[in-house]
């Protein structure tokens, strides 16, 4: 179809390439490029026709438009009866995008956020536990923004937005079934768990990690027709992004692109062959960083000198006394070898070397991230609910008294398990109340739990208590499950007015434990 299309249209998308972009094709999607010139338009009729009854394909021309530019009335009107389809203008959708040359505009932006509403109809975050609303705001409110974000750089409206649909999501904001309270700062929702967070993708930095493979499709992909177009549109050379000193030109769509060339820059370094294909300035080829942010570096003289081209010119480009003030980066040169192999670009971030958007966002996320120490209660073999139970605790996170008046929330002190006139903290709810020390104590007794103490803050004293079980698996089952139970029964006491003895929950807390370790991953 490509080669009937290009003999009968006289132009393609644009004369002034050496090859014209006749047509653009994505399964049964076509879309095809003309002008008016001449029989263009009869030629395309005609071939579009053949093609039908060649391959037995109709064209469905309730789903067809053609996108008119610079056209009279009267010329639009002709095509529509020779074709029998409308006509539209962009920006539209094509392949659930906005096909546009601005930015796409609110709306568009609009039907996104619509998207990720209408996913929730049917849900109710209230009537699901809070792991399971982690779960779904992870593996779906956050993925479906990703084909969006894959193209365009999402506002921050936009993001904010969206964020606001998973945070109340989460925290379930004006159900009756949960308080609505945030427990936990967004920012450190979106952290890995590694890092102390909940691992909710930063949309954001999401954003950036999928735009950034366009970068790398200059240098992996050179042959593909996006590369070629933006390489003949806005490079200088093949496969180079323009340096970082050069002012941002092109399409919005470049210049969100150009944004972020400092950082890919920065996660590239160059295995350098024979130079011919990388910059002396700014590809990243000698340290761990371009030439160009070497002390004393001003503007750059030639800004597409390559290596092979200063190694072998070095004085007759720069001589003296400006030869002077680049020793350093003479001795550079000195210190490197060239062979007759290609220049070749690898990703720092990935041990193969190649881009990968996972390896982009965990570097982008976890930069001057400390490593959150109890990261190994996600591997306990409790269910999920309990994991992140123990998470909210040792971050002391409970809705206990001492955080209710933090904020501003009054309720009459006391602790519910040993009705004792303190305020109830974490702290003295799991490590300090007589009547969880009892509950320890029997399951001491039934199978060898060590003593649980406190230890300074709320999260030494559970990091503690778990050291002190050497990774036994059973018995980690069996603290976690009891720190959990205990805050259950905090709760039927406090909302429910049920009470259990601490004999009645050390044996609910065996059988429970018991179950679990069989069964969770």
């Amino acid at each position: 179809m490509l080669q009937t299309v290009s003999l009968s249209i006289p132009h393609g998308i644009s004369s002034k390439f050496r090859n014209p972009y006749y047509l653009l094709q994505y399964a049964d999607d076509t879309m095809i490029f003309s002008t008016i010139k001449g029989r263009a338009v009869r030629s395309l009729q005609l071939a579009l026709h053949l093609f039908s009854r060649v391959s037995g394909l109709r064209i469905n021309l309730s789903k067809t438009a053609f996108v008119p530019f610079n056209l009279q009335q009267s010329s639009i009107s002709t095509i529509e009866r020779i074709f029998s389809c409308g006509s539209t203008s962009l920006p539209l959708q094509y392949l659930g995008l906005p096909l546009t040359i601005n930015k796409p505009d609110r709306l568009a932006y609009q039907r996104l956020i619509d998207k990720l509403d209408s996913k929730l109809a049917g849900w109710k975050s209230g009537l699901i536990s809070r792991a399971g609303s982690v779960v779904f705001a992870s593996s779906v409110l956050s993925t479906i923004p990703i084909y969006f974000m894959s193209v365009f750089a999402l506002p921050a409206w936009v993001v904010r937005a969206i964020n606001k649909i998973r945070r109340d999501f989460i925290w379930g904001r004006g159900t009756s079934q949960r308080s609505g309270l945030h427990l936990i700062n967004w920012n450190k929702v979106c952290l890995p768990k590694t890092c102390g967070g909940l691992g909710i993708s930063d949309l954001k930095i999401q954003n950036t990690a999928l735009l950034l493979r366009w970068l790398w499709r200059l240098y992996d992909s050179p042959n593909s027709q996006w590369s070629v177009l933006a390489n003949r549109l806005y490079s200088k050379r093949n496969g180079s992004i323009p340096p970082l000193a050069w002012n941002l030109e092109g399409s919005f769509f470049w210049k969100d692109l150009l944004k972020l060339r400092y950082f890919f820059q920065i996660s590239t370094r160059t295995i350098l062959g024979n130079g011919k294909a990388t910059l002396f300035w700014y590809d990243n080829w000698a340290t761990n960083k371009p030439v160009y942010f070497l002390p004393k570096t001003r503007r750059p003289l030639k800004p597409h000198l390559t290596v092979a081209a200063a190694q072998h010119n070095w004085h007759a480009l720069f001589p003296s006394p400006l030869s002077e003030l680049l020793t350093a980066h003479k001795s550079l040169l000195d210190e490197t070898v060239l062979s007759i192999a290609q220049d070749r670009l690898v990703w720092k971030w990935t041990s193969h070397g190649h881009f990968s958007v996972a390896s982009t966002y965990k570097a982008l996320i976890t930069a001057g991230k400390a490593f959150f120490p109890c990261c190994s209660l996600w591997n306990y073999k409790v269910p999920p609910t309990i994991r992140l139970f123990l998470f909210f605790l040792v971050l002391d996170r409970l809705s206990t008294q001492e955080q209710l008046h933090r904020r501003n929330i009054t309720v009459p002190p006391g602790c519910p398990l040993y009705a004792s006139p303190i305020l109830e903290t974490a702290l003295h709810l799991f490590f300090d109340c007589p009547f969880s020390a009892r509950v320890y104590l029997l399951l001491g007794l039934s199978c060898s739990l060590p003593p649980v103490i406190p230890s300074g803050s709320v999260r030494d004293s559970v990091q503690m208590s778990f050291d002190k079980l050497k990774g036994n698996q059973f018995l980690t089952t069996v603290l976690a499950t009891s720190l959990h139970t205990l805050w259950l029964e905090r709760n039927n006491r406090i909302f429910r007015g049920v009470h259990r003895s601490e004999e009645a929950i050390a044996d609910w807390i065996l059988t429970e434990g018991s179950i679990f370790h069989k069964h969770c991953t």
